[in-house]
C-alpha cells in the first residue's frame, strides 16, 4: 500500500469506545434509559411498548443509524412484525426519504458520514439521540401511551 493509496478501512479500526465515551458525555441522559450497550450500538429502552431503539455506528459502511432493535430483557422481541401493521404511520410522521434507510432493518433511519473522523463524532451522537427522539414520538403518536404492539 503506497502512502496515496488511502482504501477503504476496516470497523476494527474505528475507536468505538472513544466514541460511546463521548456520546455518553454529550447525552448523560441517555444512560438512564439504556437497555442494553455493545461495542457498535448503544440501546434505548421503551418499557411501555416493549420495543428498544438501536443506535448504531457503522464505520466500515460510513454511516450511523437508528432502528427498532431486539432485546429480550425488554420483551423487545419480533419488534419489526409487531409494528409492521403501524409502519406506514410510524413512517408517515417521521418524514424519512428514500436515500435515508436501509432495506432490511424495518423501520429505521441512516445518516452518511464518515465515521473515522473524530471531528464528525460530536455532530453523529448529537444526531443518534435526536433521531432517536423522534422515532420515540412517532412510536407514542401512532400507539398511544398504551403501548398497543404487546405480545
Amino acid at each position: 500500500m503506497s502512502e496515496f493509496d488511502f482504501g477503504v478501512r476496516r470497523a476494527s479500526e474505528f475507536r468505538q469506545r472513544g466514541f460511546w465515551t463521548l456520546f455518553a458525555e454529550r447525552h448523560p441522559e441517555e444512560r438512564a434509559l439504556m437497555a442494553r450497550r455493545g461495542p457498535w450500538f448503544w440501546q434505548r429502552g421503551l418499557p411501555d411498548f416493549a420495543l428498544v431503539l438501536s443506535m448504531y455506528v457503522a464505520p466500515a459502511q460510513n454511516h450511523v443509524g437508528v432502528f427498532f432493535g431486539r432485546n429480550e430483557k425488554f420483551g423487545a422481541t419480533e419488534a419489526w412484525s409487531r409494528l409492521k401493521p403501524f409502519q406506514p404511520a410510524i413512517e408517515d410522521r417521521l418524514k424519512l426519504g428514500p436515500e435515508q434507510s436501509c432495506e432490511g432493518l424495518g423501520i429505521n433511519s441512516l445518516w452518511r458520514v464518515n465515521c473515522f473522523a473524530e471531528d464528525n463524532w460530536p455532530a453523529m451522537a448529537d444526531w443518534l439521540v435526536t433521531e432517536a427522539s423522534r422515532f420515540e414520538r412517532a412510536v407514542a403518536e401512532v400507539l398511544g401511551e398504551g403501548g398497543e404492539t404487546g405480545s
